[in-house]
């Protein structure tokens, strides 16, 4: 695979990322703040349908295991906030625009090295439980 190429995947695995992120409200609706709207009754709608994914989710664990930094917020910012122009966000953090793309691209590649770790020791926890298994003394 090309670097294009895996940009190009780790982009793809980002926003899908983001829109699984967005949809976890879905389970949990927001807590009224004041007891008047806690006492009126609420309006019973259609489930709607919120992605399931345990890739995301463990990419999800691998990006919040990352230190807090400029490049995690510049990542949140551009993939959870879908914030453009970057200029807008790159001024507001007072680095270049080029810094931006750079802090993010960076925290995308670290957060997805970590997630590759964590499935490979999944992936290597599941055979040894098989060979367990399959050898019952």
């Amino acid at each position: 695979m090309s670097v294009q190429d895996d940009n190009q995947h780790m982009d793809q695995f980002c926003n899908a990322w983001a829109l699984w992120h967005r949809s976890r409200k879905l389970w949990v609706p927001p807590i009224p703040q004041n007891i008047l709207a806690r006492m009126r009754p609420q309006r019973v709608r259609e489930a709607p349908d919120a992605i399931l994914s345990a890739d995301l989710s463990y990419f999800n664990l691998a990006v919040l295991g990352q230190p807090e930094s400029n490049a995690k917020l510049a990542f949140y910012l551009y993939y959870l906030h879908e914030v453009r122009p970057i200029k807008t966000a790159a001024a507001a953090m007072e680095i270049s625009p080029q810094a931006f793309y750079k802090a993010f691209k960076k925290f995308r590649g670290e957060a997805y090295k970590a997630y590759r770790r964590m499935m490979s020791a999944e992936e290597t926890k599941t055979v040894d439980k098989t060979v367990v298994d399959e050898n019952p003394e």
